[in-house]
């Protein structure tokens, strides 16, 4: 599963009440990717813990001073943006 499939069944659970209390009722990561799978969602572990590593690099470059487009300076003095 990719990681815009996890995100679709993320945006069901928001869109479906039902779906919502299910999820809420999950204990643990294993009852959370049967209730997907139950409903048509191919979940696995590794889903989960791919997109938890992936969230947690995603906020790290949200809170650090690396932008996402770098500045080179060329030799003539003028800035330009890498490609």
């Amino acid at each position: 599963m990719s990681r815009e499939a996890l995100q679709d069944f993320l945006r069901a659970v928001e869109h479906h009440q039902q779906l919502r209390q299910e999820v809420g009722s999950c204990h643990d990561d294993a009852e959370l990717i049967e209730l997907a799978q139950k409903h048509g969602f191919m979940l696995t572990p590794r889903d989960l813990a791919c997109d938890s590593n992936d969230s947690r690099i995603s906020r790290w470059f949200e809170s650090s001073r690396i932008k996402p487009s770098f500045r080179i300076h060329s030799s003539n003095g003028r800035c330009h943006t890498a490609q």
